[in-house]
Order: C-alpha cells, then structure tokens, then sequence
C-alpha cells in the first residue's frame, strides 16, 4: 500500500515487491502482513468512522479499505468509532483535539508526511485546533 505525500489525497495498492509509484516522489509504504484482523463489532452506539461526511472512497479491496478526510477549523467530527486498526498519514501541519464520550481530551501535534497506527476500539470526535488538517486514512482488514 502506498500513499503519495507529493500528490495529495492519492494512494495505490501494490503487490509484495512491487512499490508502485513515479520515481523521485515522496510516499509512505506500508507493507501488509500475510494475514489480515478482522474488524470488531460496534457496540458503542456511535457510528463507523467511514462513512461520514466528507470523507472520500479512494480504494477498497479484501486487504484494506483506503478514504481521504479534511477537517475544517472548529467544526468537530460526529462522534464515531474504530472498528479496525489504521494507519493514518497526514498531509499537513496541524493540531486536531480528540475527545471520547467521557469528555477527556488529549490535542496531537502533527506535521506533514506524520504517520500514525491507531488500533480499532477507539471512540472518539475530532476537532481541529490549529492549521489546515488533511489525511489518508488505511483502514487494515
């Protein structure tokens, strides 16, 4: 899987060995393992993380389910949950507030080309804080 950090909002699924791509461009691989985790039940009472408005499909297939999001300034996310691992690559500097159902918060400082693994069973909203906010989301199967 590799997600472009010179072309915005773009990401391609490669097979092992073979890291598709332009050469001389920036990119995060991320390399699967030969077997997948599947996704938890969501008894949380708050809906999945993907869909929600906003976010864009870029790809899915039986290894991964891949989506773009940008946060807007102030305007927090519906409160949702994670029912698989991610990788989260980020495309700009910012800091996003992620609250859970009980109130505590916790403000992450991210720079472009950040990546970040958040395992499933997470419920949380998001608000942006600072800065312009973009990312493609990998969700593993």
């Amino acid at each position: 899987m590799v997600v472009s950090l010179s072309r915005k909002g773009s990401a391609v699924f490669g097979h092992k060995g073979n890291i598709p791509g332009e050469a001389g461009t920036r990119a995060a691989v991320i390399e699967l393992k030969d077997h997948g985790v599947a996704p938890i039940a969501n008894n949380s009472g708050y809906p999945l993380a993907f869909p929600r408005p906003r976010a864009k499909k870029m790809l899915e297939n039986d290894r991964v389910m891949v989506w773009s999001y940008s946060w807007n300034l102030g305007e927090p996310t519906p409160m949702h949950f994670h029912d698989k691992d991610a990788v989260v690559v980020f495309e700009e500097d910012s800091a996003l507030k992620s609250t859970t159902p009980d109130g505590k918060s916790v403000v992450n400082e991210n720079k472009f080309g950040d990546i970040r693994f958040n395992r499933r069973d997470r419920t949380h909203t998001e608000l942006l804080v600072r800065g312009t906010a973009s990312a493609v989301i990998v969700e593993l199967k």
